[in-house]
């Protein structure tokens, strides 16, 4: 009889434990190509997007406001309110973002037709344009839900509130600067704000050493492209390194920064506030300057260069080496 030849149980082990480990070493390398795409598409996302202002520029005369919002007739910044910094005007909309008054300049054209941009983010007309996905302000490394809550903290607002819904809308990865300052301290210093009306020669700075747009993940705020939501809170997301289910509203921060970012203390940091910049990204996080090109900022980078990096006309001396 002829005998049939096979594996041993023991030769099995040894191709399945060899099958294991070069699986092993081949995932990290697969991770890091596809973080390295990510990052990649996330820096062509800021460069559109810094085409799409110079083009809206030449257009216009100015670069976009940050977002279109009126407030209630006698509201006043008062640096002495007991939330100091994170005071909130009483918008009274319609709050759409200098994102939305990009469309037509990402090819998004027929987007920006839909919008009506005389009528309230929230209203019934604008639902199917603000919950539209634009893939130009979605980080591919971002990778949580793309329809998110838009919420009300409360009258006032507390951290232990559970935050109700307005209303969803489409998510962005992305926020613009407003400067140094206090969200409602004018003059701002930064390159957008509400109604504002900023030329590329107001940039003292210089376009190539002032940011215009940073990235800011889901996983850390949800925030969507619209603009802004009178009498919405911006919060931590469920996902961020600092959310507490006891205290969901913890550390809110007013409507405006749904698309803007004023900074205060430090470098993008998971510990920072919802109203921060923070990219999904483990190198750091990825920003535009004004003049088309970008830059990464990581958390150790010394608060006053990033600082500096937010004014338009602050006149600060940046290290040449940074």
């Amino acid at each position: 009889m002829r005998r049939r030849s096979a594996f041993t149980l023991i030769e099995l082990l040894v191709v399945i434990a060899i099958i294991a480990i070069l699986i092993g070493l081949l995932l990290p390398a697969v991770q890091k190509v596809r973080a390295a795409a990510a990052r990649t598409q996330s820096l062509n996302n800021l460069k559109q997007m810094g085409l799409a202002l110079h083009a809206y520029h030449d257009a216009n005369q100015t670069l976009p406001p940050g977002f279109v919002s009126a407030v209630s007739p006698g509201w006043v910044y008062n640096p002495s309110h007991p939330l100091g910094s994170n005071q909130a005007a009483t918008e009274t909309g319609p709050g759409w973002s200098l994102f939305a008054y990009l469309l037509p300049y990402i090819e998004q054209d027929n987007l920006h037709r839909q919008i009506r941009f005389d009528l309230p983010i929230t209203h019934p007309l604008n639902q199917a344009a603000r919950e539209t996905l634009v893939k130009s302000y979605v980080d591919p490394g971002d990778t949580e839900p793309k329809l998110i809550n838009i919420t009300n903290s409360g009258d006032p607002p507390a951290a232990a509130n559970v935050p109700t819904v307005i209303t969803q809308a489409s998510v962005s990865s992305y926020a613009a600067c407003l400067g140094t300052l206090a969200y409602e301290e004018l003059p701002f210093n930064g390159v957008f704000h509400r109604n504002s009306r900023v030329r590329l020669t107001d940039i003292t700075d210089g376009t190539s050493m002032t940011i215009g747009i940073g990235e800011r993940m889901s996983r850390h705020t949800e925030s969507s492209w619209v603009g802004v939501v009178p009498g919405a809170e911006l919060v931590y997301a469920p996902t961020a390194a600092r959310y507490n289910p006891a205290q969901p509203s913890f550390q809110f921060r007013p409507a405006i920064t749904a698309v803007l970012v004023h900074v205060r203390t430090s470098a993008p940091s998971t510990q920072g506030s919802p109203g921060g910049f923070i990219g999904p990204h483990s190198a750091g996080t990825q920003f535009l300057n004004m003049d088309g090109s970008s830059r990464l900022i990581t958390g150790s980078t010394p608060p006053d260069v990033f600082r500096a990096l937010c004014t338009r006309a602050g006149g600060e001396v940046i290290p040449g080496d940074f």
